[in-house]
């Protein structure tokens, strides 16, 4: 995580490249980008960067994730979420998924077996992978309450 950031999210194709990114800084400049270029930039008050803290350290135990963690096995198809994110006191998180949007499917849920195996067995519920898009989601409305398009804060490519 680079050093006076906050709160980063890129959304990536399944090859890598970036199809939206909003960065927060600790001085509350906010960088916004869609496919790779710079479209969006705004400032934001020191309350909504300290806001933005706060709602990481609400849901802090997602600084304790390991992104093998919040989808296993991994699925390497359709995109890629990376996360950064910063509590109020300092610690911090890197975490990177594919297609973490799913989660929010009405009773989400894989079969491990299924994608291991070929066959039926053990039920998953990715509760970790739910509760990164929860703090996510979070911190967007914030950030679109404050001027950002929410067309850089989505986590599929819809």
């Amino acid at each position: 995580m680079r050093e006076n950031i906050v709160f980063d999210y890129l959304l990536a194709n399944a090859w890598g490249l970036p199809l939206c990114r909003v960065s927060v800084s600790e001085d509350g400049f906010v960088q916004c980008q869609e496919n790779r270029e710079n479209t969006q930039g705004l400032q934001l008050e020191k309350a909504e960067v300290d806001k933005i803290k706060s709602i990481v350290s609400e849901h802090a135990h997602i600084l304790d994730y390991d992104s093998k963690e919040l989808e296993s096995p991994d699925v390497f198809d359709g995109v890629m979420n990376f996360f950064d994110f910063e509590a109020s006191d300092g610690r911090k998180v890197n975490l990177m998924a594919f297609n973490i949007g799913e989660v929010k499917t009405p009773g989400m849920s894989f079969s491990k077996g299924l994608l291991e195996k070929g066959e039926l067995d053990e039920i998953v519920v990715p509760v970790k992978a739910m509760e990164v898009v929860k703090t996510f989601e979070e911190i967007a409305a914030t950030l679109v309450a404050n001027g950002v398009d929410a067309k850089y804060l989505r986590l599929t490519y819809a």
